[in-house]
């Protein structure tokens, strides 16, 4: 028994309404922004403001050309309501209310067509209350937009009658062209009803051999694609040249054209609707994927990227994890069973007499199928995949219900509209949070379908703008945030969509996955959010930063200050810190990193655990801690705070010091106080590693005399260090016959490799540092003096040595322990 029409359109309305006000009250219920790929979409979806201050065709042109991976129809489509409304989250997300009631729309006939009104009109209500589609409504998502394509495309190549109606047809072919301009997963939906039409059309292909062609026909054809095409790309022909075709996106748009107006200007027969709609699709999608014709590439790399290491063919889970997907996302375990059996029973009881229920729904199972085929065979993974098919799963199980005896049918009926109602109820207020959490395991998952200003929503997690806030406040520190939290209403996407929306002019920098590059990008940017607590979706090498900074890292706690904290409901808190301190953004300037980078591998090679490194001031410490080339311990010395030389530690044995052109008379007075070893760097930036020692004992020692020069009076040394030390060394000298002589002090081994050595003018104290690398084997070495002149180059020999070697004499032995 069919339903009267008037009752149709007053049902069919209230279940409009109520979804439309259900999303809006949700909407305005709700201030946290949800969800990492809907943040990425507002950000562009703002962007377009600046391309779309005009309609001219360049404007045109790059609005439909713009993303470099994500198609634009998303965008374009919002922006009458950004306009109307406010460029915000809330007027972008109204385009998906709109689109939700065209989806209950089309869904009732689809339904309608295929099994009847009263079967339309239930899917359609039940398509209302389905928990993800109300999410896709609430969210800024591509899903609903897209759903609302397969479901036409559906619908359309129904009523096209293989073909016959040149309008459907033409509905269809359109549809399937602003589903691909909305998502290139558009194809996954359809591919099996569309073959599944080309084979109940097959005879129509016999046609193609006889073909005639008009000449007059092709020739206006040609001249219509090649004036429409040039009126697009001639404007644009400086932006094409950025596209991999180029100037040959001209000549690709006309061998699209020509076909659609030979086959649109021909009289209506199957093949020719078919080759009409079949270009108009193409003509429509290739607005982007002609120009991003290596999108191909792009999306295997993008797949791969945001799969899960264990993802594959090979894998089980890839062929379960859909159905899943429907159980806990889409349904919940309570709706699923009272849902799933007794819908499926009609049709597998059916199936098992060899007959259908319905012979039209064959469209939409081979719709569902495809679906499943082609998403347990690639990377996707999200349960937001399969909102497109819930149109066509709740018809089908509409028919099934339908199957049932009036009694029992009107009872399963009620139960499954007041199971997914009051499901969707738990989902649109937050009234009901407690209730939902004490039965959370009857309902769907919280993965989209999540309460309004509830738990992770609470207005109380909306920080993301007082931070962006803060930084604006401060504009002496440049406009850089390092972003090291990732959670539901605050990770880098909210921060860029803020920055966009706020027309703020700061970088955020996302320090949370495992690609960044860590401790580099968090140095960089002289703000620095963090928070303590359970952070798991943060990436491994994300969390060691967190826990490294929390534990008081002692180079962070030296450059940065805290500027706020933020706490959350969870009872965790929120760290903002700022470094006022050192260069703004040291990335500004890459050839000087480059060089710093060099000098930080020097000290990681000759760094011993334990010896500790000094920066001499915070802008050189930024510049070289950047790097990263020495965790602890690490002290930063501060001009502002007093004389570099008072603020210096009294370290014991060994110690690296990093200079600048600030700190030049504190090198100076420890080249007076300390042992000078090795050094490293350029007129930026330069390291020295320095001996420390408070008294140096005499070591027996011989005493070498140089013929009409001197004679070596004193020696004072350890008589053993550890490997990665400096070798703190003073000699004393008799009277200085010639200045112009200097003196070699060598630490040499057994097999006369020279493991260290140092050259002094010649004077009557000399210093001396002599740095054994960590690699140096332990044992006995020598230490070695040579007396030459340092015009000539010519060494002076000894006149009294005990060796037979008068040139280079042996003045002690020195003990090298393992570091």
């Amino acid at each position: 028994m069919q339903i009267n029409p008037i009752a149709v359109v007053l049902l069919l309305s209230a279940i409009v309404t109520i979804n439309v006000l259900g999303n809006l009250y949700w909407i305005h219920q709700n201030v946290v922004l949800i969800g990492r790929d809907a943040s990425n979409y507002l950000t562009t979806t703002l962007n377009y403001r600046e391309i779309l201050t005009g309609l001219t065709p360049q404007s045109l042109f790059q609005a439909f050309t713009f993303p470099d991976y994500r198609t634009p129809a998303l965008y374009i489509a919002a922006q009458p309501f950004l306009h109307l409304f406010g460029f915000n989250m809330d007027s972008a997300q109204y385009l998906n209310v709109v689109l939700s009631a065209g989806v209950v729309i089309l869904t009732y006939h689809l339904g309608a067509t295929i099994a009847g009104r009263t079967v339309g009109l239930f899917a359609a209500a039940m398509v209302s209350l389905m928990p993800m589609m109300a999410a896709m409504a609430r969210l800024f998502y591509t899903e609903m937009f897209l759903t609302a394509a397969v479901t036409t495309n559906l619908l359309a190549l129904y009523r096209s009658n293989q073909f016959n109606h040149r309008v459907w047809s033409f509905v269809w072919g359109a549809s399937l062209g602003i589903g691909l301009l909305v998502k290139w997963t558009t194809p996954i939906y359809l591919w099996l009803p569309v073959l599944w039409m080309l084979w109940r059309m097959r005879n129509e292909f016999a046609q193609l051999r006889g073909m005639q062609i008009d000449f007059r026909r092709m020739l206006l054809a040609i001249t219509l694609s090649v004036a429409l095409a040039t009126v697009w790309f001639w404007p644009n022909r400086a932006l094409a040249e950025h596209f991999w075709l180029g100037v040959y996106l001209w000549p690709g748009w006309i061998l699209i054209l020509a076909p659609l107006f030979y086959s649109a200007t021909s009289r209506s027969t199957p093949m020719n609707n078919l080759f009409t709609a079949l270009f108009a699709g193409l003509a429509i999608a290739s607005l982007w994927y002609l120009p991003h014709i290596d999108v191909g590439a792009k999306l295997f790399i993008e797949d791969q990227v945001r799969s899960t290491p264990t993802a594959g063919v090979l894998n089980p889970h890839n062929y379960t994890r859909n159905f899943r997907h429907l159980y806990f996302a889409h349904f919940g375990s309570l709706a699923f069973w009272l849902i799933a059996p007794a819908a499926l029973w009609s049709w597998v009881n059916a199936w098992g007499r060899r007959r259908s229920l319905n012979r039209h729904a064959q469209l939409l199972w081979l719709s569902i199928i495809s679906t499943f085929v082609v998403l347990s065979l690639i990377l996707q993974q999200n349960p937001r995949n399969l909102v497109p098919i819930l149109p066509s799963l709740a018809i089908v199980a509409t028919i099934g219900l339908f199957e049932y005896r009036p009694p029992i049918r009107r009872l399963l009926g009620a139960a499954w509209l007041i199971i997914l109602g009051v499901q969707l109820l738990l989902f649109t207020t937050g009234s009901l949070f407690g209730f939902y959490q004490s039965t959370q395991s009857l309902w769907a998952t919280r993965a989209y379908t999540i309460q309004p200003a509830s738990g992770d929503t609470a207005p109380e997690y909306w920080i993301a703008p007082k931070v962006l806030e803060i930084v604006d406040q401060h504009p002496e520190t440049p406009r850089r945030l390092g972003v090291l939290v990732n959670i539901e209403g605050m990770h880098r996407g909210v921060f860029k969509y803020l920055n966009t929306e706020k027309n703020l002019d700061i970088q955020i920098v996302d320090v949370t996955e495992d690609r960044s590059m860590g401790w580099y990008d968090l140095l960089s940017a002289p703000w620095v959010l963090l928070k303590n607590g359970d952070n798991r979706d943060v990436d491994r090498s994300g969390q060691a930063l967190i826990e490294r900074i929390l534990a008081g890292d002692p180079l962070f706690d030296a450059l940065y200050d805290l500027e706020q904290t933020f706490p959350m409901p969870d009872r965790e808190t929120l760290y903002l810190f700022r470094r006022a301190k050192g260069p703004g953004l040291p990335h500004d300037l890459p050839i000087r990193l480059a060089d710093t980078h060099e000098l930080a591998k020097w000290i990681q090679a000759r760094w011993r655990p334990g010896t500790p490194l000094i920066y001499s001031t915070p802008d050189v410490a930024v510049w070289v801690g950047i790097h990263d080339p020495v965790q602890s311990p690490v002290r930063v010395l501060d001009p502002t705070n007093g004389n570099l030389e008072d603020q210096f530690p009294q370290p014991e044995g060994t110690a690296f010091v990093v200079f600048d052109q600030a700190s030049l008379q504190l090198e100076t007075w420890l080249d007076q106080h300390a042992y000078r070893g090795d050094d490293a760097g350029n007129d930026d930036a330069w390291v020295v590693v320095y001996g420390f020692a408070h008294s140096l004992p005499d070591l027996a020692t011989t005493t070498p005399q140089w013929e009409n020069a001197t004679a070596l009076t004193s020696l004072r040394t350890l008589p053993s260090i550890q490997a990665g030390e400096v070798l703190p060394v003073e000699i004393e000298m008799s009277t200085i016959v010639d200045a112009g002589y200097k003196l070699s002090l060598r630490l040499v081994a057994s097999d006369n490799t020279v493991v260290a050595s140092q050259d002094r003018s010649l004077d009557k104290t000399m210093r001396f540092g002599l740095f054994a690398p960590p690699a140096t084997q332990a044992g006995s070495y020598q230490l070695i003096v040579v007396l030459y002149d340092a015009e000539t180059l010519t060494n002076i020999p000894a006149s009294s040595s005990i060796a037979d070697d008068s040139v280079h004499v042996m003045i002690g032995e020195i003990q090298v322990t393992p570091s």
